[in-house]
């Protein structure tokens, strides 16, 4: 999980860990320093991850291109995406595939949305059925 604000992803992390998930946090690109996940040692919390939460606020640059990386070095990992309500075209093409909710997400929306995620992944039964 990663998020800009530490107050507010130490409590969304809180929040998913009383409702029994394991939480990696990532510290991101904070400050000036360029986030792990776009060098080659890769992201420590996502390897291995049964899904990643990310609410970086992707305007061009920084956020996208780690984003980018998530979706190249864990493809078959679900992403639950905290997306602006304006979307340009590229972004919306890096959101293909990915489980989105509309920013400004309160840390219990992203625990909602992450167990309504877990449950969809859990039910290997189509929607309809």
């Amino acid at each position: 999980m990663e998020h800009p604000d530490e107050a507010t992803g130490l409590a969304i992390a809180a929040g998913l860990r009383y409702a029994g998930y394991a939480v990696g946090i990532c510290p991101g690109p904070r400050g000036h320093a360029k986030c792990p996940l776009t060098g080659p040692a890769g992201c420590a919390p996502a390897h291995g991850a049964d899904l990643v939460v990310c609410s970086l606020g992707y305007e061009p640059g920084g956020a996208r291109e780690i984003l980018r990386e998530l979706r190249t070095r864990y493809p078959a990992t679900p992403l639950l995406v905290e997306v602006p309500p304006e979307i340009d075209v590229e972004l919306l093409e890096l959101l293909d595939g990915c489980y989105r909710l509309q920013a400004p997400a309160t840390p219990e929306q992203i625990v909602a949305g992450v167990q309504k995620l877990a449950e969809a992944l859990a039910d290997p039964s189509p929607p309809d059925a």
